[in-house]
């Protein structure tokens, strides 16, 4: 016996029951009431806390390579952001450096991941181009067990033509695969924002015009429309509008296999954030932009219902210095933001704690239909024999403020700076493995590592 965790109320998304965990070569071997602890095994009470799954984060990069600035986690400090987080499983999304050649870069990434990263990880692969060689290409990465790739219908370098996009499309079919969308339109995004420089209105605060609420709607109408003519499998990213939402919800109700994710920052804020004419109004430029206030509470519904399937944060930090000398031409400021640490206490403070979710839909959200959506499950994503032994003591009590300058990204800032959450990990467990504990890392090394994914038996999702 490799640790044995004593009363815990455990959560999965099926519902909670209190029990013993017994824990062995890094996977859950038993569950029940008063269980034997062997000799010299260690053993966690838990009776005064939940249990969780291992938090998965299907949307994360470390780092973002961009030609003007380099976002800042690399796998060293993201998944050390990760853990103190409760997140165990990170899926990265991967920039090829040569746009038709996937094979070297991932080979590269893997390897550099096995040396630094101290949660479990993969990858998802991004398509910057497809030619006659990219099914074969892709075909590689589905044989290295990346059952996942993205395509952009935005931004230079990494934006497909709808040609492209079916080919793509067609080939995931063939390999059991999912493509991953990021869902603006280029031409009603370039067309908004030409519309403002000329207008000299580059400030902050007209942001969401440059990315109009009609450029994530356009995108994803047509994505769905590709998917119901090809049969592929599909994820659209960080939805961030309620009639995104109710196209997604149309869609599979027809039978289309198709999922959809928000993150926290679309959950918590509105449009106001880029209003504020302070230079840190900048700190929210992201992509797709943070919409109004019904956009926001049609989010918190569509998870509720399952309307909207995950939750992942697009973590993607940069520095102060980095946003803020753009601060007054929104076009110069990088966009994302660093999510990962705080993810968990977050929906936990303004979704169960405020009855929008319940705790067991916090988990199906977060872990469950991760694991599900990106074919890790059983084996990640629940509390049961002979699942990885990834879990979180998660304590419900612990209040404390969101201080950047106390977390474990390379970030200086949060987006969150000063809110009051209710809960934090107190421990995170990997494969049966004490990562965290009591807000200290308690490995020397790091200890993650790569999890293959194979390919999607059809209408699995």
């Amino acid at each position: 016996m490799q640790l044995l965790i004593r009363n815990g109320l455990c959560i999965n998304a099926s519902g909670r029951f209190r029990a013993d965990i017994a824990i062995s070569e890094g996977r859950i071997v038993s569950l029940g009431q008063n269980l034997h602890a062997e000799d010299n095994c260690p053993v966690v009470d838990a009776s005064d806390a939940l249990v969780l799954p291992g938090i998965i984060d299907a949307h994360v990069h470390l780092p973002w390579p961009s030609a003007s600035f380099d976002s800042v986690d690399d796998f060293k400090f993201g998944t050390t952001a990760a853990v103190f987080g409760g997140v165990t499983t990170v899926i990265e999304y991967l920039v090829p450096e040569l746009s038709d050649q996937l094979i070297p870069s991932l080979e590269s990434h893997m390897e550099e991941a096995q040396d630094s990263s101290f949660s479990d990880y993969s990858f998802h692969m991004i398509l910057r181009k497809v030619t006659t060689n990219s099914p074969s290409q892709m075909a590689e990465v589905v044989k290295h067990g990346i059952s996942s790739f993205k395509i952009y219908t935005a931004y230079d370098g990494f934006q497909l033509n709808d040609e492209e996009i079916l080919t793509a499309l067609r080939t995931s079919v063939k390999l059991g695969a999912v493509i991953c969308f990021h869902a603006e339109s280029y031409p009603i995004i370039s067309d908004s924002t030409k519309q403002l420089v000329r207008a000299g209105e580059t400030a902050i605060r007209f942001y969401p015009e440059a990315h109009p609420f009609e450029a994530d709607i356009e995108a994803t109408q047509r994505i769905i429309s590709f998917v119901r003519f090809t049969g592929a499998r599909a994820h659209i990213a960080h939805v961030n509008t309620h009639i995104g939402v109710e196209l997604i919800t149309k869609a599979r109700r027809a039978g289309l296999a198709i999922t959809g994710e928000t993150c926290p920052h679309y959950l918590i804020f509105t449009d106001d954030v880029y209003k504020s004419e302070r230079p840190e109004s900048a700190y929210y430029i992201l992509a797709p932009a943070i919409r109004g206030r019904d956009d926001r509470d049609g989010l918190w519904d569509a998870l509720a219902e399952n309307d909207l399937q995950m939750v992942s944060t697009d973590h993607c930090p940069y520095t102060s210095k980095q946003k803020l000398q753009g601060a007054n031409d929104f076009r110069l400021v990088p966009g994302g933001v660093s999510g990962l640490e705080t993810s968990l206490s977050l929906l936990y403070t303004y979704g169960v704690r405020t009855g929008r979710l319940s705790m067991e839909r916090l988990v199906e959200t977060m872990s469950t239909n991760p694991a599900k959506i990106f074919n890790m499950y059983p084996q990640k994503g629940t509390i049961a024999v002979g699942s990885q032994a990834d879990l979180v003591i998660f304590d419900e009590t612990n209040k404390t403020t969101i201080e950047a300058e106390k977390l474990h990204s390379r970030a200086d800032h949060s987006i969150y700076e000063g809110m009051e959450i209710l809960g934090q990990p107190r421990m995170t467990i990997l494969r049966g493995n004490i990562i965290v504990k009591d807000g200290k890392i308690n490995m020397d090394q790091p200890t993650g590592q790569f999890i293959p994914r194979s390919p999607y038996q059809r209408n699995s999702i």
